[in-house]
């Protein structure tokens, strides 16, 4: 059967599944129905029903999505900010999660970058560090 055949409800159970697995936001869902070629008018039923069933929930992406940069690409609070915003999550979803970051592993996650760039030139370093999302005043902090 293609793709474009399948009922709303056959590409609930698809999408659902897809959520199962891992945490996602409304963006994703969207952006994987449209590559599995799912009909437009029925992104709109899904992830609204996905959202009913607990499959999506907004607050809890933020805070996997928050520990996942911190803890694995060691990313900043400015970069990790974007990134959700660029999802189009709510405010008071990202700020509560951003509020939550271990300020312990964040520290340790800032000096170990400065101690990885220790043969940079000074401005070379800051650079890397405020892309990477720190703020001036942290990245001044942990020197």
């Amino acid at each position: 059967m293609a793709n474009h055949e399948l009922s709303k409800a056959e590409w609930l159970d698809k999408a659902e599944g897809y959520c199962a697995r891992a945490e996602h936001c409304a963006a994703d869902v969207r952006r994987k129905l449209y590559e599995w070629q799912a009909p437009a008018d029925f992104a709109d039923g899904i992830v609204e029903s996905l959202y009913s069933n607990d499959f999506l929930n907004d607050a809890r992406f933020c805070h996997a999505y928050v520990h996942d940069k911190v803890e694995y690409q060691s990313w900043g609070r400015l970069k990790i900010q974007a990134g959700l915003r660029a999802l189009d999550l709510p405010e008071k979803d990202i700020r509560e999660a951003l509020d939550n970051i271990d300020n312990a592993v964040y520290t340790k996650n800032l000096r170990a970058l400065i101690a990885s760039r220790k043969n940079d030139s000074e401005d070379k370093r800051l650079r890397f560090l405020l892309q990477r999302g720190f703020t001036y005043e942290e990245i001044k902090k942990c020197r």
